[in-house]
């Protein structure tokens, strides 16, 4: 009879020990889901703030395109680093890197906040987001264009998680097509 009773004390511990390990498996899975899904809701966040500044940049194009004094590249006549608004009409925002190198860690104007409206615009505080948009020359098609047949827009959102820095880059390209068909 000793031999029967510790051997139920050895399966007992055996499944008490199986069912510890169940639960900790779920637990975990549990809590990466958790944190995961946090990061996608970030992430999701920041790529929706990218795509807006892009397409803010395309309201600005478009706009001018409308008006019969503009021409080629329609308000995008400046390269450099912009701080732009969901309601902007103009690059009239240049990003403030101070003396650092010209990168989204570095602007100090590059902060999006929360308004009351649950809109997200530029601010000087330090919050989760920071958005940069750099506009530049892109490389000529091989057209007839005297001026630079390309700009380059590129977007920036970079956020910070748990001491880790993330970063969503959109790039978009607009050409001067019309130029190409205007001889």
């Amino acid at each position: 009879m000793i031999n029967n009773q510790s051997q139920s004390l050895i399966e007992t511990i055996v499944a008490v020990s199986i069912i510890v390990v169940a639960i900790v498996a779920i637990l975990t899975v549990g809590l990466t889901q958790v944190v995961l899904g946090g990061q996608s809701t970030e992430r999701i966040m920041a790529t929706n703030f990218a795509r807006e500044g892009i397409e803010i940049v395309y309201a600005i194009v478009n706009s001018n395109r409308l008006n019969p004094d503009q021409s080629w590249p329609y308000g995008l006549d400046v390269n450099g680093h912009y701080v732009l608004n969901y309601n902007a009409t103009a690059l009239n925002v240049k990003a403030n890197f101070g003396l650092e190198e010209e990168i989204i860690d570095n602007c100090l104007n590059c902060h999006l906040c929360q308004q009351s409206d649950d809109l997200h615009t530029h601010c000087a505080s330090v919050q989760v987001f920071r958005r940069l948009i750099t506009i530049s020359d892109g490389e000529d098609l091989g057209g007839n264009c005297i001026v630079p047949c390309e700009k380059k827009i590129v977007s920036t959102v970079s956020w910070q998680e748990r001491e880790n820095t993330h970063t969503v880059v959109l790039e978009s390209r607009l050409t001067d097509w019309r130029s190409r068909y205007d001889e």
